[in-house]
């Protein structure tokens, strides 16, 4: 084409450079690779943060003074580890009380014991002798009352023993429960109280975050309620802050809709497979929606985005590039999940480019080749 460089012809004439250097560009080689038709299932990343298994904050069972306060912020410690101790001596005193208690209660039911076997003696001897008519009806009725009494007051004795038993127990669990332990893995995130401050019951002393597996809570917009897939073993999950990269396993619901934020929970363990996680840790989840459904895939590189459009370059008849443009509808590792605007503008197997895609306009000619060095046809365009 002869191009003028006449003033008036000016806009004429840089269409013209454009044409030529449009033309010298298209003569580079590209890398292509065909349309595929794979069933699959569309998915969605949605976030949500890191949450510890357990949370805890400490109170103290028993009143009195805090006498030590083992751990600070930061500390690990391990379940059953003592966290803090509250003065006791009052209960291990009582307990002292208690035992010797025990001790005369002990002696009053043998004593007693002892007494009933007397009177019960005492009782055959009379029925005895009432037999030969030596015994009044009221010293034998005397001594069947004799021997009531007598079993009345070791079932006395003996309930008193277990009522003092039942004591016993209980101070000793109240001097147990004096030293507050962890009942988990854990890490101390918090301190609420000091060495010789004066405890109550339920005052609270530290607060624990269990170390270990944690979950995630991920929000899902209310309308893939019905879509979500819980039955599939993993689940990708990305920590957005360090970028590291997890999987999340039993997957569950909490069937209930936030009125404002209209989302509902999907709760995923995490195994602690990262050292750089800690709760409250922003992390997206990848989650499978649907069923699996025939879908024409995309290698990652073959979408152009331009402006808000899609397009793909797919090579036509002659070996000339054509933008078709697509919607992306979910992505996978392999690449993308996409449908053309146009129905039939994009079919499985048609070839597209992945490489020197960015220069590309319709009707560029071009040289097609796969990733090995093949050479691709050209095809006939239609008369």
């Amino acid at each position: 084409m002869k191009c003028l460089s006449f003033r008036p012809f000016l806009a004429l004439g840089l269409a013209c450079s454009i044409i030529h250097a449009g033309t010298a560009a298209a003569q580079q080689v590209v890398i292509v690779e065909p349309v595929t038709e794979v069933a699959t299932r569309p998915t969605g990343r949605f976030i949500g943060s890191l949450r510890a298994r357990s949370t805890s904050i400490m109170a103290a069972l028993e009143e009195g003074a805090l006498l030590e306060l083992a751990v600070r912020e930061a500390d690990t410690v391990r379940k059953g580890q003592p966290l803090a101790r509250v003065d006791s001596r009052r209960l291990q005193m009582s307990l002292v009380q208690v035992h010797a208690d025990l001790a005369m209660g002990e002696a009053t039911s043998t004593e007693r014991a002892a007494n009933l076997a007397n009177v019960v003696a005492d009782l055959a001897a009379l029925n005895k002798a009432a037999e030969s008519g030596a015994i009044s009806e009221r010293d034998l009725r005397n001594a069947r009352t004799a021997v009531s009494v007598a079993e009345a007051l070791l079932e006395a004795a003996k309930q008193s023993i277990q009522s003092l038993h039942a004591t016993r127990e209980l101070l000793e669990l109240r001097i147990a429960d004096a030293t507050v332990r962890a009942p988990f893995d854990a890490r101390v995130v918090a301190r609420h109280a000091e060495v010789g401050q004066w405890i109550r019951p339920g005052d609270p002393l530290v607060t624990l975050v269990s170390t270990g597996a944690m979950e995630a809570w991920i929000d899902v917009p209310e309308r893939f309620l019905g879509s979500v897939d819980t039955q599939v073993a993993e689940i990708a999950l990305l920590l957005e802050g360090s970028g590291s990269k997890v999987v999340g396993v039993k997957p569950r619901l909490i069937p209930m809709v936030d009125e404002t934020a209209r989302t509902f929970t999907m709760i995923l363990d995490v195994p602690p497979t990262a050292s750089s996680m800690a709760p409250g840790m922003s992390v997206s989840a990848t989650i499978p929606l649907g069923k699996n459904v025939q879908h024409m895939m995309l290698h990652k590189d073959a979408i152009l985005r331009r402006g808000t459009a899609a397009l793909v370059a797919r090579i036509g008849p002659d070996n000339m590039a054509e933008l078709v443009p697509v919607q992306v509808l979910f992505s996978v590792a392999e690449g993308f999940a996409v449908q053309p605007v146009e129905p039939e503008s994009l079919k499985p197997g048609d070839l597209v480019v992945i490489e020197g895609n960015e220069r590309l306009y319709p009707g560029t000619p071009v040289t097609p080749t796969r990733r090995g060095g093949e050479k691709h046809e050209p095809a006939p365009a239609p008369k």
